[in-house]
């Protein structure tokens, strides 16, 4: 099959009537066929592909589920259902596959400059303390053949769009300059997604390593209960 360039050229080609003296004649339907071809090929539809979107901290007021601490708020936001999760990451079924995004966003109203560790962050719901996946780990489980999510022997991504984004929008060790905010997201592992919103409505995050980024000294944990984010979540 031609690439859908130069379908739209040959078309826009006949229709000019350039090649009328060495081309052989053909139909108005074949015409119209080939125009839609290289529209749609040229419009993305041709090409499956991962797509990045935009994701940025939103106000303080916007997240139901925060904790406030010596000059500090951090919110978590779980974005527990397809639809929720498909409007930062482009993966339709990323839940219903068994991994959950896990937004953190801090914000600073302290003179100096606050630091968190996302990878020490864990998801508490019972016994369970759930930490993250890596965003290898994650495109590995979500796009592999065998959606096992294990990268020891798979260390290649998957899909290497989704793992620049995913790595993109990964918290690990975050900085929060005086005054101001940011955060990112974390991928839970969730094995029974069927039950997920009952599970999170009695589920914590607990945040246990948030620094001064002047002294390096250590500030009180946060534990965010979830019960009012999975409420606003699910009205949406």
């Amino acid at each position: 099959m031609l690439p859908g360039g130069a379908i739209l050229l040959f078309v826009r080609l006949l229709m000019k009537k350039q090649f009328n003296s060495s081309m052989p004649n053909l139909t108005k339907s074949t015409l119209v066929f080939l125009l839609a071809l290289a529209l749609l090929w040229s419009s993305g539809s041709g090409i499956a592909g991962y797509k990045a979107h935009v994701w940025s901290a939103n106000a303080r007021e916007s997240y139901p589920a925060t904790l406030s601490s010596e000059g500090v708020t951090i919110a978590a936001e779980p974005l527990f259902t397809d639809a929720l999760a498909a409007r930062v990451f482009d993966k339709k079924d990323m839940v219903t596959r068994g991994i959950m995004p896990l937004a953190i966003v801090i914000f600073n109203d302290n003179d100096y400059p606050i630091e968190v560790d996302g990878l020490t962050v864990e998801l508490v719901s019972g016994e369970d303390h759930i930490r993250t996946m890596t965003p290898i780990d994650a495109i590995n489980h979500l796009f592999g053949k065998d959606k096992s999510g294990i990268s020891r022997s798979n260390p290649k991504p998957s899909n290497g769009e989704a793992l620049e984004d995913f790595s993109s929008k990964f918290l690990t060790e975050k900085t929060i300059a005086p005054h101001d905010k940011g955060g990112g997201f974390l991928f839970m592992r969730i094995y029974n997604p069927q039950n997920l919103t009952d599970y999170l409505s009695k589920a914590t995050v607990y945040i246990p390593n948030v620094y001064r980024g002047d002294d390096s000294s250590r500030l009180i944990y946060f534990e965010i209960e979830l019960g009012s984010a999975i409420k606003a979540g699910a009205r949406e």
